[in-house]
């Protein structure tokens, strides 16, 4: 492999792509004449498959090699060879790091639905700084919702993941009603009475969100406005609410990186494991290896 210069840029040459760049199929030049026929036809799945795995396999960045041209303390060296290096230390420390697991409600999540969101989303459009000055839109229209839903989609987790899912949700919707006026927020979660339970007297402090224990069944868009229409099973009978906009809960977990460092260093641990007080360290079963706690 080396770099040389081509029309004032650099390039470099790996000598390891597996596979020339397939030729695009076209149509005969007699089939042309007379005609608006598209010339290239496309490839047959098979070659598309091939191509995308030969577009992949080089493993490496585009080879223009700018960012080496630029860094003038020379830190970028393209012939450095990849090294174990074997490092004696007094302790390991685990961080969570996060993603966020989406449920979507019998496809009611993505394109079909514009007014369903996630907590992620919303928790963008209340920054100061974002792209809607801190205001909560309807991404349908950009309308101000005057009724909100929170969900809750997945599952039985850890109580601490569900505590840590919920809060968020609420956090967000105590900051909406001091935004939007006259804003009616409900909270649908079948966790919902074991939450309540779980925060005692913190969740007394909050006023004006209905908390219903509940499990989602369907989510639908009804009407011109396209509104979200809820099915929930409540109480043992299904019920329908209609909410100008829907919030899914999302399910924080480890990023598989950081599943995969911990495994690497013989310990079990999920998301629950790193939740508890702020800049604590937690002892693990494995001497020498510690988590480093969040909230």
């Amino acid at each position: 492999m080396y770099i040389y210069e081509k029309k004032g840029r650099y390039i470099i040459d790996f000598q390891d792509i597996p596979a020339e760049r397939a030729e695009m199929p076209e149509i005969e030049v007699e089939e042309r004449q007379g005609n608006f026929k598209e010339v290239e036809t496309g490839f047959p799945e098979e070659v598309a498959v091939a191509e995308a795995k030969r577009c992949f396999s080089c493993r490496r960045c585009l080879g223009c090699a700018l960012c080496w041209a630029e860094c003038k303390p020379e830190a970028i060296n393209f012939e450095m060879q990849d090294e174990d290096l074997d490092l004696e230390v007094d302790e390991v420390i685990l961080s969570s790091g996060m993603q966020r697991k989406i449920r979507p409600i019998a496809g009611s999540y993505g394109n079909r639905h514009m007014n369903v969101v996630t907590d992620l989303q919303v928790e963008r459009m209340l920054a100061d700084t974002g792209a809607s000055n801190g205001f909560i839109l309807r991404p349908q229209d950009g309308e101000i919702p005057k009724k909100i839903g929170f969900v809750q989609t997945f599952g039985s987790v850890d109580d601490k993941v569900r505590d840590a899912a919920l809060i968020l949700g609420i956090n967000e919707a105590v900051i909406a009603q001091k935004r939007i006026d006259g804003v009616e927020i409900s909270f649908v979660s079948p966790n919902m009475d074991a939450f309540k339970t779980s925060a005692g007297s913190d969740l007394d402090k909050v006023s004006g969100i209905t908390f219903i224990n509940g499990t989602v069944v369907d989510a639908a868009e009804v009407g011109e406005n396209k509104d979200i229409e809820l099915k929930y099973e409540a109480d043992g009978s299904e019920k329908t609410e209609t909410f100008d906009l829907l919030v899914l809960l999302t399910q924080p977990q480890l990023p598989p990186i950081i599943e995969g460092a911990a495994k690497r260093l013989g310990v079990e641990v999920d998301y629950a494991s790193f939740l508890g007080k702020p800049g604590e360290i937690v002892e693990t079963d494995k001497p020498g290896v510690v988590l480093a706690q969040n909230v």
